[in-house]
Parts: structure tokens; C-alpha cells; sequence
């Protein structure tokens, strides 16, 4: 069953396991790991400690300009960005290569959690 995890993902799923103690919860995610759902991506976005996403919603100007930050990117921060771009049509402000992040305009956080939480993250 592990063998077609990476480090990455062995290391998430022990962390979930460690916390569930219902059998029921650790037979579903031995069915996700198993599924073919389960892809390699050439990114990967790491959640935080209490295992929410990375995906923060910033206000400036006086509440008249909100921007979405994705942290946490690890690999081709490029592929990342192409993919969400085409997925969700979003106007993208900067890529952050030395931070790993991206910033997109207005309020799309909503959006990117659902889409990265169908993606597998």
C-alpha cells in the first residue's frame, strides 16, 4: 500500500492516522491511498500544522483591495500556476519563487481550497 507513496505523502498520512482513532476513518484512507486518484504532481503544497491549506486572503487600501496568497509550494511553482490558472481562471499578481508563493486579485480563496482538496492536497 505504501509503495506508491512518496516521502511527502507517507509522512501526511501518518499524521492523519496518528490523529484518527476511529477505525472506520483508517479503512477510508487506506481506500484513498489505494485509489487511483492518487497522482504525482510536479509541485507539492504543504499544509500547516494543524493541517489546514495555505490559502490566506489579504486586505489593503483601506478594505478596497483584497488579494489571495498561496504558501507552502514546493517544486515547479510555474507548473502550479498554470494548472490553477486554467482550472479557475484567476488574475494572477506575482509569482514569489524566493518565498514560494503566489498572489492572485480578489477574494478566490474559497475556490483554490475546494480545488486543491479535489486535487488530493
Amino acid at each position: 500500500m505504501f509503495k506508491l507513496l512518496s516521502e511527502r505523502s507517507f509522512a501526511h498520512l501518518r499524521l492523519l492516522t496518528r490523529f484518527s482513532h476511529n477505525e472506520s476513518t483508517l479503512a477510508a484512507l487506506k481506500t484513498a491511498t489505494n485509489s487511483a486518484a492518487l497522482r504525482t504532481y510536479p509541485y507539492f503544497i504543504n499544509r500547516t500544522r494543524f493541517q489546514s491549506l495555505p490559502v490566506y486572503v489579504d486586505v489593503k487600501n483601506g478594505r478596497t483591495r483584497k488579494l489571495t496568497i498561496v504558501r507552502r509550494i514546493e517544486g515547479d511553482i510555474n507548473a502550479f500556476h498554470r494548472e490553477i490558472t486554467n482550472a479557475l481562471d484567476l488574475e494572477t499578481l506575482a509569482i514569489k519563487n524566493a518565498s514560494s508563493q503566489l498572489v492572485f486579485k480578489g477574494d478566490c480563496a474559497e475556490e483554490i481550497r475546494r480545488w486543491l482538496t479535489e486535487k488530493g492536497f
